[in-house]
């Protein structure tokens, strides 16, 4: 029977901050294949991650939730094992589904089978094999959690207990994997597919055909801590950015070229941003800010929507889920609270939510710097409470670089926004058991457990 439905496809970056493309006006770096996804389809203008950190942050985005009230609230927590996702709902939908590249939703500290602890040289940063029940309900599983070494990534394939080696650089290799495993679908049901990027997350290394970049002459953002060393990073940071370009190219070209893919929604996007140099902050995200909290999110579905290039409005994380649904015409789960921004995406006359949640939970603590927070961002205002009582408040409209708190001059309008914000907070803090027991999903099978024996 002929597939009804589209295929979905995602391509999700770590990292990625929304003002670093052609089309969103960075004056450095060239997206050719971004630019032209967002022109034949539809690029928010102004994409939050609402929890601007790895793990939580990828929680939302397959969760519809936010993290403190949703499937994963911590920096090293795992996707709760019957937790509802996107995957488990577009498979009851009829779609296949699969997973590659990195998952950073499922470090259990004790999954490193035998041959990774026995080289530690040779498999390094979080090497963790995921178990089974932590996988969020994808199929097809070519995944890693948070390796962090570009020129030596590895991923595990299916149950095996033993990781695969990516040749050459991690994006390339998994550009590569996903291109052959399309070529090779033959499945009758619609596909449901990831493809998740960790550059141009750090460590700052890309092929050196891609370092094209001057860092003295890069024009920077008037927040920019100009440094050789900030310049350098920065640098090598959109080479990055452009080497995923090429190879968001050559995945588009697959598709294009391939029967039965006609119909292919294909979303991109990143978990959060990075700072790369502004307000004196190198490889850094989890505060508020728009460097780390702003994203790319463009829709792509050619001929089912229409051309619209840069849309205003506000869009965050905890929409994808049910914006999805929504182009596909499928129902929302009630546990959802995101906003369906289908509407938008297909051009009609709708508006968006006038706010957006944004938050710090469970992040790792690495230093005394990382502080939990919660605070909203709207067209005109931005607001934050930090967990030590501190407080930010920026006019967006006549700030936009976050140079001028106003949170202990403007008192009005910080008491406003902070009113708002406990308001949001109430809206949101279910506890999420419920959902576990009300909407779990069953597992598919056993974990393959090769933890080391006590």
């Amino acid at each position: 029977m002929a597939n009804t439905r589209p295929h979905i496809i995602y391509i999700l970056s770590d990292e990625h901050r929304g003002q670093a493309m052609t089309h969103m006006g960075d004056p450095n770096i060239r997206t050719p294949v971004m630019d032209r996804l967002a022109g034949e389809g539809a690029s928010f203008e102004r994409a939050y991650a609402n929890c601007p950190i790895c793990t939580p942050a990828r929680g939302t985005i397959f969760s519809g939730r936010h993290a403190h009230s949703g499937p994963v609230s911590g920096f090293f927590e795992a996707y709760k094992a019957t937790a509802p996702s996107t995957a488990t709902i577009l498979r009851e939908a009829g779609y296949h589904t699969a997973y590659f590249g990195k998952w950073h939703c499922g470090i259990v500290h004790n999954q490193k089978p035998e041959l990774v602890r026995d080289h530690p040289d040779e498999y390094k940063g979080a090497s963790m094999r995921t178990p089974e029940r932590h996988r969020a309900g994808f199929q097809d599983w070519r995944g890693m959690e948070c390796i962090n070494q570009h020129f030596a990534s590895f991923y595990y394939k299916d149950r095996d207990e033993n990781p695969t080696k990516i040749p050459g650089y991690e994006t390339d290799g998994l550009t590569d994997l996903v291109i052959d495993y399309l070529k090779d679908y033959d499945r009758g049901e619609p596909l449901f597919l990831v493809l998740s990027i960790n550059p141009p997350h750090f460590p700052l290394e890309v092929p050196e055909q891609w370092e094209r970049f001057k860092p003295e002459a890069l024009e920077v953002r008037p927040n920019f801590t100009d440094t050789p060393e900030m310049r350098a990073d920065l640098a090598t940071y959109y080479a990055m950015i452009e080497n995923l370009d090429w190879n968001m190219g050559r995945l588009m070209e697959t598709i294009a070229s391939l029967d039965g893919f006609e119909d292919t929604l294909t979303v991109y996007f990143s978990d959060h941003g990075d700072f790369m140099g502004s307000h004196g902050v190198s490889r850094g995200k989890n505060r508020p800010h728009e460097e780390s909290v702003r994203i790319p999110a463009i829709f792509h579905w050619p001929g089912r929507t229409p051309a619209q290039g840069t849309i205003p409005g506000l869009f965050s994380l905890v929409d994808l889920l049910p914006t999805t649904l929504g182009l596909i015409n499928h129902d929302i789960p009630v546990h959802n609270q995101g906003t369906d921004l289908s509407p938008l995406v297909r051009g009609e006359s709708a508006e968006g939510p006038d706010e957006v949640l944004l938050e710090m939970v469970g992040n790792p603590r690495w230093s005394l710097q990382m502080r939990d927070w919660r605070g909203l961002v709207t067209e005109k205002w931005k607001y934050a409470f930090y967990e030590t009582g501190d407080q930010v408040l920026f006019d967006l409209e006549h700030d936009p670089y976050e140079m001028n708190n106003l949170a202990y001059t403007d008192e009005e309008t910080r008491r406003a926004m902070e009113q708002r914000l406990l308001q949001l907070l109430a809206d949101t803090r279910e506890p999420f058991f419920d959902i576990l027991i009300e909407h779990g999903v069953p597992q598919d099978a056993p974990d393959l457990d090769v933890s080391e024996p006590c």
